[in-house]
């Protein structure tokens, strides 16, 4: 399997994610689009755990669901946050 930033893995992981025909599947994106829609989601999830560190868990859930959730689903990703645990770490100063 690709490295999970890859192109190629997003198009394996849309292929297994949007199986089914009918399924309100997003169209399947252009290269640079993913590149820019996965920084997207990077940041976003800085922003999010920023939220969740300041102790805006109300917004933090919101953001979630308007802007995380629908990122995942273009990027065919069912749960980014463990993806993105490392910038996360370097961001916030943790180990």
């Amino acid at each position: 399997m690709e490295p999970f930033e890859t192109y190629e893995a997003y198009i394996e992981r849309y292929k297994m994610f949007w199986s089914e025909e009918g399924d309100g599947r997003p169209p399947m994106l252009e290269k640079e689009e993913f590149q820019r829609k996965f920084k997207l989601l990077r940041d976003s999830y800085k922003t999010y755990w920023e939220l969740i560190k300041s102790g805006e868990e109300d917004k933090a859930a919101n953001y979630y669901l308007n802007v995380l959730n629908r990122l995942e689903n273009e990027l065919a990703i069912a749960d980014g946050a463990d993806n993105f645990i490392v910038d996360l770490q370097e961001h916030l100063g943790g180990p």
